[in-house]
């Protein structure tokens, strides 16, 4: 099993892509610091520009739950904002001084009632589907570079400093923090049906977990900061982004293929719903494909 990669020649941003996102429909939105909001169709073809976007934008998440006209992506901004942006790219809501700077990571819980913020405040708010404060579960002092929902969403793994830590989203029970890396935390993502945590960061590792925080795999240091790790949907593999590399991964860390696409460091990674491609967020202004293939 590996990947096979497509990038365009020439870019369609004219900057870093910040981040990535798949709809439940199969199309690929792109968001860039060049302030515009592209789709991409599932052969790795720009499609149009959806929108302008007035701030720069950290991180995206489409709603799980959206369907065709319902389908909803979260954006949060580097002004301490988020947005809710319709598929047309009309913004349904704008939440302003959501956090007190910038909004790194933001994610739908996974049945689509509830949102998680992470900043560089080193607070994690949960919200509303409309956007409503619900709670302020972490109050820090470092930034959070990355927060995902448990696969039962009653409780948030988040990356501060070189530490994972799960916290209920509910009172009166305890937090589990373990240190993670030996350099800062930038990436982490929890998958719902094999219930294994994977991370990256600053020492140039990718590390594997169980739900308790007990090491099941940690790879070999490589060149570059890991600045990117994803999950497939179906809990099989996941992908590693970092400096002109691209990594397929076993669920035990073991990797499949390795590839150098010409994309500067991969800033964030997305799969399609069927697990079938992977998509990446240049730093150059490239958007990468990668798709499985045995």
């Amino acid at each position: 099993m590996k990947f096979k990669i497509k990038r365009l020649d020439r870019n369609k941003h004219t900057d870093i892509v910040s981040c990535v996102g798949w709809t439940n429909s199969g199309e690929l939105f792109s968001v860039s610091d060049d302030q515009t909001m592209l789709k991409w169709d599932i052969n790795g073809e720009p499609e149009s520009k959806i929108m302008d976007i007035d701030v720069p934008v950290m991180d995206m998440d489409w709603l799980p739950s959206g369907k065709g006209t319902n389908e909803v992506v979260a954006i949060a901004c580097s002004d301490g904002s988020f947005k809710l942006v319709s598929k047309a790219g009309r913004v349904e809501k704008n939440i302003t001084e959501a956090h007190a700077s910038a909004i790194i990571s933001i994610k739908w819980s996974y049945e689509g009632a509830a949102i998680a913020t992470s900043g560089e405040d080193g607070q994690i708010k949960i919200w509303s589907r409309g956007g409503m404060l619900r709670s302020a579960v972490v109050q820090g002092g470092k930034p959070i570079y990355a927060v995902v929902w448990s696969p039962e969403n009653d409780s948030l793994l988040y990356a501060c400093d070189k530490n994972l830590t799960i916290v209920p989203t509910l009172p009166g029970n305890k937090p589990l923090t373990w240190k993670a890396h030996d350099g800062v935390v930038l990436g982490c993502d929890w998958n719902p049906g094999n219930h294994t945590i994977v991370s990256c960061g600053e020492d140039c590792k990718y590390r594997v977990w169980d739900q308790y925080g007990r090491q099941l795999y940690c790879s070999s240091p490589y060149d570059h900061v890991i600045t990117s790790i994803k999950w497939a949907p179906n809990g099989d593999y996941f992908a590693v982004g970092s400096f002109e590399m691209l990594r397929l991964c076993d669920k035990s860390g073991w990797s499949y293929s390795f590839h150098k696409p010409a994309s500067g460091s991969i800033m964030k990674l997305s799969w399609s719903h069927d697990g079938t491609v992977v998509s990446g967020a240049g730093g150059n202004g490239s958007v990468v494909f990668g798709y499985i293939v045995n």
